[in-house]
């Protein structure tokens, strides 16, 4: 739990719904792409590789389509029996690159960490996924604005 006594944890099922909301809003209130289901049930705490996440929907939906689209409802099926990894995992592997010990990490560091951890990401994916940040004049951000990438609300378990 966050040290935050004000702070109440959210459950897994509360993350994937507050992710598709967010990716839903942004994609004119439609239903998420295959591309997003993939976030969506990443910031949920679950941890497949884009192949696994392609299997899975392939095991249980059959073939899936570039154009196709998914509501909450399937991907909550699909998230039925997944892994999920903790907070605390993806935290202890982000301060690794906490040289200081100070709670911050360098843009840079966290572009080697998406690019060579678990399912890696393209570089045009990183760069959008640090568009957004909000760094420091030195390229630096919170671990917890990193964590936000791959969690939605309290990812302290």
């Amino acid at each position: 739990m966050s040290s935050n006594d004000n702070t109440k944890a959210i459950s897994t099922d509360d993350r994937l719904k507050q992710a598709y909301e967010i990716l839903s809003q942004r994609n004119n209130n439609r239903a998420l792409s295959l591309k997003d289901v993939g976030t969506a049930i990443r910031a949920a705490g679950y941890s497949p590789s884009n192949g696994e996440l392609k299997k899975l929907i392939d095991t249980k939906l059959g073939t899936t389509y570039a154009h196709q689209l998914f509501d909450l409802k399937t991907i909550e099926d699909l998230c039925t029996g997944l892994k999920k990894r903790s907070g605390r995992e993806v935290h202890d592997s982000l301060r690794c690159f906490d040289y200081e010990r100070n709670g911050f990490i360098s843009a840079q560091e966290l572009k080697y960490f998406l690019s060579t951890r678990g399912e890696k990401l393209s570089e045009e994916e990183i760069d959008e996924l640090l568009r957004d940040m909000d760094l420091d004049q030195q390229g630096m951000l919170s671990i917890e604005q990193a964590l936000a990438l791959f969690f939605v609300g309290d990812y302290t378990e």
